[in-house]
């Protein structure tokens, strides 16, 4: 893709059986964010594993047609299996590099009325410990380099609020965080302003040398400021997402998610689509309560207990509200450890 220009997004209309630049561009844009068989870049084998369709370059094909509607759906559009405005409008939405439809990721079971429950992908591995370490190769020029710190420290802390997970800034990172412009070695160059802002690699041993790394366009506008200045992105937002695939989700299909790949922009919190992902690969945080909690209010909506005295939690509960009895409210148990 040029770098600092967005020509290859398409433009105008197609479909089936049509040829030419168009066409090309479409195929473009559904090769790399993973609805077609796409270039041998850091994300190709998780398309490979996708197995996509391969389409013939510069036709508007049967497997243009199928990549086509699969983005439609994914992207919560019509799915009309022509390169329509809507669907011109929302590649055009700024996003995240990662692909839509990566290897290994197993969308929610669906219930029994047929309906989606949740739209998390969970990637299938993760990282073997659950205090991480993170440090910054380049750092971006655009704000001062503690508040970048702290913009990160913040995008982290979404994570750690809904799983059992710590993250340590050090010189020797699981986690490498770069500001980087074009070609920055990785095979997927960055494009210039306004159209991939970042991507990340999933935990080991994805990924190999890189996995776990997070890198952002520093050819975009990076901000902390609220509201977000006109042509800005808020890095505390993005920089959330892309440590989301850092720790093994890909993209949710749900808009109210963090992990929805297109920006739309501020989003300083994880939806319970986010939350739920997160806590299937690492387990959910609970507050220690020790002994028994019985009738009185210990400030904990969810405690865990050592009822038996054996040194190790064999009770769960969760506090309910007791407004007309002259404690501030009890535990209801809810599982036996």
């Amino acid at each position: 893709m040029p770098n600092g220009e967005d020509t290859y997004l398409p433009q105008s209309g197609a479909s089936l059986g049509d040829q030419g630049d168009e066409v090309q561009r479409l195929q473009d844009y559904l090769r790399r964010f993973g609805y077609l068989e796409g270039p041998d870049d850091a994300y190709a084998p998780l398309r490979s594993a996708a197995r996509a369709p391969r389409a013939e370059d510069g036709t508007f094909d049967e497997a243009t047609l199928v990549g086509l509607r699969h983005f439609q759906r994914f992207a919560g559009l019509p799915v009309t299996g022509e390169l329509d405005d809507a669907t011109i409008a929302q590649m055009s939405r700024p996003r995240c590099g990662f692909p839509d439809r990566p290897v290994g990721g197993v969308p929610a079971a669906p219930s029994s009325a047929g309906e989606q429950v949740s739209s998390f992908v969970a990637q299938g591995n993760r990282w073997p410990t659950s205090n991480l370490s993170y440090g910054f190769q380049e750092i971006t020029q655009d704000l001062p380099a503690n508040t970048v710190r702290a913009a990160i420290v913040a995008a982290f802390n979404l994570w750690a609020q809904a799983a059992p997970l710590t993250f340590t800034e050090s010189p020797n990172p699981q986690i490498v965080i770069r500001f980087v412009t074009g070609n920055h070695g990785d095979g997927s160059p960055f494009d210039g302003p306004g159209a991939v802002l970042a991507h990340a690699f999933y935990p080991p041993p994805n990924g190999g040398d890189i996995a776990g790394d997070t890198h952002f366009d520093d050819a975009e506008t990076w901000t902390v400021a609220l509201p977000v200045p006109a042509g800005g992105f808020d890095l505390v937002t993005v920089a959330a997402h892309e440590f989301g695939h850092a720790l093994g989700l890909a993209h949710s299909d749900d808009p109210a998610a963090l992990m929805y790949p297109f920006y739309s922009g501020p989003h300083r919190h994880l939806a319970a689509d986010d939350s739920l992902g997160i806590q299937t690969i690492y387990g959910s945080n609970l507050r220690v309560v020790p002994g028994w909690f019985g009738n009185e209010d210990q400030g904990a909506d969810i405690a865990v207990a050592d009822i038996n005295g054996n040194g190790r939690p064999d009770l769960v509960a969760f506090h309910v509200d007791n407004p007309a009895g002259a404690n501030h409210g009890w535990y209801r148990v809810i599982s036996d450890l």
